[in-house]
């Protein structure tokens, strides 16, 4: 996390120059935002202590997917179509299934932590697409997040026993790879909400795990990743009825 940290920096500090500065309004919404997100960092880091990554992230992201789209229904001004809304249904029940396992017991503090997660990734999904909107330069508000976001993990980071100060030459070459990809995933997430429904948005992005179980299979001969077939499925239906409510 504090290697992502340092690529966030390195890779957005020099692109805030090149945009407008944020609004007073927006800056309430990007303080907001990188509070929520170091908590979510945090417990997502704490949550993998309790249950498999298999277990804890499905659950997360199916959690916010359903959560967002309510919200988004109830109280925000959203055209999400009753199909649309079937679809995102569909979306969070293939990554329920996903985490499903008749072997393992459940696993309650981390089924709790990962309601938590998603409690919080909830939380600053909807800031982050509600502040984009509300932003005069879009990339003014990506740019500005994401170069602020990992300061608080990378201080963590510094100050913690288990920080920078073992020499991992692995640990360093995938956060290194991490930093550069979780940071162009979430700058084109936040982009996307300022055109399409954020509900639509937060599920689409769900199909990573649809590639996660094809590369399971194909390239890392995993033997439980045969199980997630019928939940990708589901998923991809899901998005796809998604899709078409967009167009």
């Amino acid at each position: 996390m504090g290697i992502t940290s340092i690529m966030e920096l390195v890779i957005f500090i020099p692109l805030t120059f090149t945009v407008p500065l944020p609004t007073l309004e927006i800056w309430y919404f990007l303080i907001a935002t990188i509070i929520i997100h170091v908590l979510y960092r945090l417990n997502v880091i704490y949550s993998y202590k309790f249950g498999d990554l298999s277990y804890v992230y499905p659950i997360s992201r199916g959690g916010s997917s359903l959560l967002i789209a309510i919200i988004s229904l109830l109280f925000l001004t959203s055209s999400i179509s009753l199909l649309g809304f079937f679809g995102i249904l569909i979306v969070c029940s293939g990554l329920f299934l996903i985490s499903h396992s008749t072997k393992n017991k459940f696993n309650k503090p981390a089924f709790f932590l990962a309601a938590s997660t998603a409690l919080l990734i909830t939380a600053y999904t909807l800031i982050d697409g509600i502040g984009v909107r509300k932003s005069e330069n879009g990339f003014s508000y990506i740019f500005w997040l994401i170069a602020l976001n990992g300061v608080p993990i990378l201080i963590i980071a510094i100050f913690s026993k288990n920080g920078f100060r073992k020499k991992n030459t692995f640990s360093i070459k995938s956060g290194i790879a991490a930093g550069l990809f979780a940071t162009l995933s979430y700058s084109i997430v936040v982009w996307s909400m300022q055109y399409i429904e954020i509900a639509y948005v937060s599920s689409i992005r769900e199909v990573s795990i649809v590639f996660a179980t094809i590369i399971g299979m194909l390239y890392l001969y995993e033997k439980n990743a045969i199980k997630r077939i019928m939940p990708s499925v589901l998923i991809v239906t899901g998005i796809t009825l998604v899709y078409f409510q967009i167009l």
